[in-house]
């Protein structure tokens, strides 16, 4: 994902010596691959922020809440007199 952010950013440089050089056909190509690259990254960015969001969920969902711990914590205090 990173690597694609970086290679859409070396294109944009790249399209912009191109255009000082006047290589204006190589212009158009290069140009449609930086964004195009960037798109990419940030479709995939999105992806992996959706997997580490559920996971974040399910790691959070085995943890009690204080009030509930430590209700729990005094009931079993209670049970065991």
């Amino acid at each position: 994902m990173q690597g694609l952010g970086v290679f859409s950013f070396l294109f944009s440089v790249i399209t912009m010596y191109s255009i000082y050089s006047g290589w204006n056909e190589a212009v158009k190509i290069e140009f449609a691959i930086s964004p195009l690259s960037l798109l990419v990254s940030l479709v995939i960015s999105l992806f992996e922020i959706t997997q580490s969001t559920k996971a974040l969920k399910l790691e959070l969902s085995d943890i009690e809440e204080p009030g509930n711990f430590l209700s729990n914590l005094l009931s079993k205090e209670k049970k065991e007199d």
